[in-house]
């Protein structure tokens, strides 16, 4: 039977309407707790000098409703001498004059065509939508052998987009939000924990305990990256997790206590294996139980759902973003930590 292209739209949308209605809400606790202040032996390895960031900016796509750049931009320099340039995906909605901004951050393979969707949805609603490119996919081995060195020099490149957002006279610097998914999920709510700028966060596909995680998940770059670590180490299973666990200073269950529940929004999938569901349940907890999306969906399959989240997401920001003041924040002169010093 040949189906027409409005038949397969329908279908499309029947389809998409099914799937999230399969999915379950979790409110924010009624009794949520007021996050803790953070304290300044955390905030302190977040320091970092701060300058006015050089880039390059090159249209690249104009669509009905935006238009699309890529930019490159200068990391900075810190003692850990990464001098790789950050480069992004900038998507400009036509017709705002001080526009709301999400950060969008990719997975652990780095393709933007699984974000894409969502940075598209953000800009056609009057959101700037920045993709931040990850270098993690081709330094996976060694952020493992030097988990908090990793941790520390993704954030700071982070931190360094907002720089960057604060200098452009066409964004709202102070409606800033950010989402992500799996390896861009953990990233956004470090960044949500370890800069104020950062005002909501929806984080999909995470968990704490990131030793655990590690050793436990199924997904294959993981597994290749704790197989090379134990054979460079010379360490069995249990022996890898004691290492990770005394080498990460900085777990997501460390700093879930200084997050301010209701800037959250959590996607957690119940068949997960790679971010394993329990790990995503407990990191939920220690944030205070923020509101949550549950799927019953593994990792790889709550792709299905990406047009009813995408929506959730962005009604989402909508609300935590709503009664931001207008204009930009200086670039403080002196550097920049993060909150609590």
């Amino acid at each position: 039977m040949r189906t027409t292209r409005n038949g397969r739209i329908l279908l499309a949308a029947v389809a998409a309407n099914v799937v999230a209605a399969c999915a379950t809400v979790q409110p924010l606790d009624d009794s949520a707790r007021e996050p803790a202040s953070m304290p300044k032996s955390i905030a302190d390895r977040f320091c970092y000098a701060a300058s006015p960031p050089g880039n390059t900016v090159t249209l690249q796509k104009e669509k009905r409703a935006y238009r699309i750049y890529d930019v490159s931009m200068d990391p900075g320099v810190d003692e850990s001498g990464d001098d790789s340039p950050i480069t992004l995906e900038f998507y400009v909605p036509d017709g705002i004059e001080s526009a709301p901004v999400i950060l969008v951050l990719p997975i652990l393979n780095g393709q933007k065509h699984l974000v894409r969707p969502f940075a598209t949805h953000f800009a056609k609603h009057g959101y700037a939508a920045v993709i931040v490119d990850t270098l993690q996919r081709r330094t996976l081995l060694e952020d493992l052998i030097h988990p908090e060195d990793a941790i520390r020099r993704t954030v700071m490149r982070h931190r360094r987009v907002l720089d960057w957002i604060e200098a452009q006279p066409g964004l709202d610097a102070n409606r800033i939000g950010v989402f992500g998914a799996s390896l861009g999920g953990f990233n956004a709510l470090y960044l949500a924990a370890l800069d104020d700028r950062v005002r909501a966060v929806v984080p999909a596909l995470v968990a704490g305990d990131l030793p655990y995680v590690m050793m436990h998940s199924n997904e294959r770059r993981i597994v290749e990256a704790v197989e090379g670590a134990k054979a460079e180490l010379s360490m069995s299973d249990d022996e890898l997790q004691a290492y990770l666990e005394n080498r990460l200073a900085t777990d997501l269950l460390t700093v879930a206590p200084h997050v301010d529940p209701a800037r959250i929004l959590m996607v957690i999938a119940k068949r997960d294996k790679a971010v394993p569901y329990e790990k995503q349940v407990e990191l939920r907890e220690a944030l205070g139980s923020p509101e949550a999306v549950y799927l019953p969906a593994g990792h790889v399959t709550t792709a299905a759902y990406i047009f009813s989240l995408r929506s959730r997401a962005r009604k989402f920001f909508d609300r935590k973003l709503a009664d931001g003041e207008s204009g930009t924040v200086a670039i403080l002169p002196a550097g920049r930590c993060a909150p609590g010093t």
